[in-house]
């Protein structure tokens, strides 16, 4: 049964949605992608009030980083949420990522389902948050990945992803976690393994760091032990894991280095 969708907002991977959902014969409209976003697979609308007979409104991932404006990196204009709230209050379901109670509330009238709380999109994503990693690594050093030394902070989703394509890649990888399990399964899978609170003893030998934990790990206490030539790139969302402010001051190079399946994904 065709359904009237409107996407709004979000980078490359709405696009490719909006377009799936329109083969699938659904009537779709998009609002905030500039200019480079016409298709004829869907309906490009000018002015945001033309979503108000939408059945189904889908923000992006996450919808929004500041909880007041969607999150639309393609767009050259904000668009308020609740704007986006009011023009869509005949919205029967309202789909985003990371939305938060404050963005359910805005939409009273609709059913709101968080999507990224579905670990198989969350692993899928994972993949080419890795790859967008690797590729920026790529283009930072000044040597191969092949016998780069490799530091991976976190073993969650993408750190699990990402050690695994650099020791394929022939990378020395360590991993760190704050888990003694997870410590297990880094030795078991054949990469160096560090605790958390021991990254300041081992961080001198990187070449590059990688952060995934979305936490201070990387404080100034570290950044001071950290090779002036090693490369780091934080994957991690906001706050992120890096004294990005100290590390200036020490003349790092850091690298954050935020929604890369987005910038990735053809």
């Amino acid at each position: 049964m065709c359904k009237t969708i409107a996407v709004i907002g979000g980078d490359l991977r709405q696009l490719t949605l909006a377009e799936l959902l329109s083969s699938d014969g659904n009537d779709v409209s998009i609002f905030g992608f500039g200019k480079d976003s016409v298709s004829d697979k869907y309906k490009v609308l000018d002015e945001l009030s033309e979503i108000k007979n939408s059945e189904i409104i889908i923000l992006p991932m996450p919808a929004s980083l500041d909880m007041i404006n969607i999150n639309a990196p393609l767009n050259d204009k904000e668009i308020p949420l609740k704007d986006a709230a009011k023009y869509s209050d005949g919205a029967k379901l309202v789909l985003g990522g990371r939305m938060g109670n404050e963005i359910y509330e805005m939409f009273p009238g609709a059913k709101c389902i968080d999507y990224y709380k579905r670990e198989e999109l969350i692993v899928k994503n994972a993949v080419p948050t890795a790859e967008g990693a690797i590729e920026i690594a790529m283009g930072e050093l000044p040597v191969t990945i092949n016998k780069s030394k490799c530091l991976v902070v976190g073993y969650g989703r993408i750190g699990k992803i990402l050690s695994k394509m650099l020791d394929d890649l022939g990378a020395n990888v360590t991993v760190s976690a704050r888990k003694y399990s997870d410590l297990a399964w880094i030795d078991v899978n054949g990469y160096n393994a560090v605790h958390n609170n021991d990254i300041i003893y081992a961080v001198d030998q990187f070449d590059i760091i990688f952060n995934t934990v979305p936490a201070l790990i990387l404080s100034e206490e570290i950044l001071k032990r950290v090779d002036p030539d090693c490369v780091i790139i934080d994957l991690a969302s906001k706050p992120g894991g890096v004294d990005f402010e100290r590390a200036r001051e020490l003349g790092l190079k850091v690298i954050w280095a935020l929604s890369l399946p987005g910038k990735v994904i053809s």
